[in-house]
């Protein structure tokens, strides 16, 4: 019974790959005109990319108190003396 599993399993499998076949008719015509069908960039999924343009809004707008307060010199103390000068 041990030996006969196995051999059932990869009889079901074989049913299931041949009944199920492709879910697409794959052509030549289609694979010439979209070769990398995932990517939208060189390198980056579509996921990716927008995962990357989160990213960069995100550190931008975190950015913004931060520049505000380097333009209003608020971000230093102040240096003037608090002494009178002669």
């Amino acid at each position: 019974m041990t030996r006969l599993l196995p051999l059932i399993g990869l009889l079901v499998l074989t049913a299931m790959i041949c009944a199920g076949g492709c879910s697409q008719k794959v052509t030549p015509e289609g694979v010439r005109r979209n070769l990398s069908p995932e990517f939208e960039t060189l390198g980056e999924t579509k996921g990716m990319r927008a995962n990357r343009h989160a990213e960069v809004i995100d550190l931008n707008l975190r950015q913004i108190p931060d520049d505000i307060d380097r333009i209003l010199f608020l971000d230093r103390p102040m240096r003037m003396t608090t002494y009178p000068l002669p």
